[in-house]
């Protein structure tokens, strides 16, 4: 007589596989969308967490399927096996965006230069309101970049600005960024036109002074003349900028930023300067950092040969 051992059935394996599979293909479909900027990124990010919570709930499962197996060698062990890769494909970039968030400074506005940040041709937006923002951003916006991102720093180049304007357009084609609105040099402003009437040379003003009978007058003459004489301040004139604005997309989940490119003539090199700043959330998890970085370098390969810093 055959002896048929009955295995005991861990239904919980076959729920992991279920729930791991259902939270895979809700992040691949909305991280898809949105990469092509179909999905908005607030409806993205709910999204996101809730494929995250799932997976999570998937692994415990599956790793209570394996539990059963290895003790009593209950049914379900391939089915925790699966559930527990599909959750640990949304679990592993989920842990990615964790562990930046908790080791990178909260920021979401990253500049070259953060005590002349460079100006926005057309006002940007950052949202959403619903999200909470953090509130040191009101008094240091900047902390702590220059410590996670010592390589966010600009570029002087020995060459004419238009030339380098031109490379930078280049780059910018290359690495996606779609600019939108360009601010050239402004004109040097008129110089006022002198008055009609001749100014009285000292020796007029001598003979006013002479003529004046009230004491007075004479002292006040004499101040004039004195501030006459005193040497003018030199005049400063202003660098000639060229400012432009743009947009760019992270790589793998295209979140966008606002992107400015300052370019200031210097004497006889050009300074380029960049600004991005996030769109969406408040932390932008190094994104804006690796805009700016991969910008100015692959910029410095395009210019190579005239980069003095």
């Amino acid at each position: 007589m055959k002896i048929r051992y009955e295995r005991p059935v861990c239904y919980t394996a076959f729920w992991s596989y279920r729930l791991g599979l259902f939270a895979l293909a809700l992040f691949a479909i909305s991280a898809g969308l949105h990469r092509f900027a179909i999905m908005e990124s607030d409806i993205f990010a709910v999204l996101f967490a809730i494929s995250t919570g799932l997976a999570l709930l998937a692994f415990i499962f599956a790793c209570y399927g394996i539990l059963r197996l290895w003790m009593v060698g209950a049914e379900g062990g391939r089915a925790s096996a699966k559930g527990c890769i599909c959750a640990l494909i949304v679990l592993v970039p989920a842990g990615l965006v964790g562990y930046r968030a908790y080791t990178l400074p909260p920021l979401y506005d990253i500049a070259t230069d953060t005590a002349s940040v460079p100006e926005f041709i057309e006002p940007v937006t950052h949202g959403p309101d619903w999200m909470p923002h953090v509130k040191l951003f009101e008094s240091a916006p900047y902390a702590g970049q220059a410590e996670a991102y010592p390589q966010v720093t600009g570029r002087r180049y020995e060459g004419a600005l238009d030339r380098v304007l031109e490379a930078v357009r280049l780059v910018a084609e290359n690495r996606g960024i779609k600019i939108s609105s360009t601010r050239m040099p402004q004109p040097p402003e008129d110089v006022a036109e002198p008055d009609a009437q001749e100014p009285a040379q000292p020796g007029d003003a001598a003979a006013i002074v002479s003529e004046a009978d009230d004491t007075d007058s004479i002292i006040s003459l004499r101040e004039i003349l004195a501030e006459e004489s005193a040497p003018q301040d030199p005049v400063v004139l202003k660098q000639a900028q060229i400012v432009l604005q743009g947009e760019a997309r992270t790589l793998v989940f295209g979140f966008g930023s606002d992107v400015s490119i300052r370019l200031s003539e210097e004497a006889e090199t050009t300074f380029v300067d960049m600004r991005a700043v996030s769109r969406f959330g408040p932390h932008d998890l190094g994104a804006n950092a690796w805009i700016i970085s991969e910008f100015l370098r692959e910029l410095d390969m395009e210019l190579v040969g005239i980069s003095v810093r």
